[in-house]
């Protein structure tokens, strides 16, 4: 069965095909943070309650990388995106089963769980990423088709 490659940031259901992503949210003032928290981002309280998050969100912003950072094992060009949570935060991931100039700011974005293929932990480890709302997983594996 699949294992997060974050645990902090993305929960897997029990059949690891999906997934919700987690944060935490502020009890005294309500902003809601992506991931590991001690104290809230507004505020500074430390009164935090976990929380997970839809898988839906807006995409924000977005940039094509056609030089990857050194270890980078996924294919060039790839798409990163910052969508935008209804809850507030933003969360920054590759954006899969998009054609590229189809993408636009302000469109639906949804919480995609994809195998991450050679990775040093192993075979079996999965990563969040986004992909346009409604577009059903490829069979490529959840890459960009360019």
């Amino acid at each position: 069965m699949p294992t997060s490659i974050d645990l902090q940031r993305l929960k897997l259901s029990d059949d690891g095909l999906s997934g919700a992503l987690v944060g935490f949210q502020c009890l005294e003032c309500g902003v809601c943070v992506f991931g590991p928290a001690t104290f809230c981002q507004s505020c500074t309280s430390d009164n935090l309650s976990p929380m997970e998050f839809g898988g839906r969100g807006m995409l924000f912003s977005y940039t094509v990388v056609r030089v990857p950072p050194s270890g980078w094992t996924g294919p060039v060009p790839y798409v990163l995106g910052e969508v935008e949570l209804p809850e507030g935060p933003h969360v920054l991931a590759e954006v899969v089963d998009a054609d590229i100039p189809s993408l636009r700011v302000g469109m639906g974005m949804e919480l995609a769980v994809a195998p991450v293929p050679e990775h040093p932990k192993g075979d079996g480890m999965s990563a969040y990423k986004w992909r346009p709302a409604g577009v059903s997983q490829s069979a490529k594996g959840g890459r960009i088709p360019l």
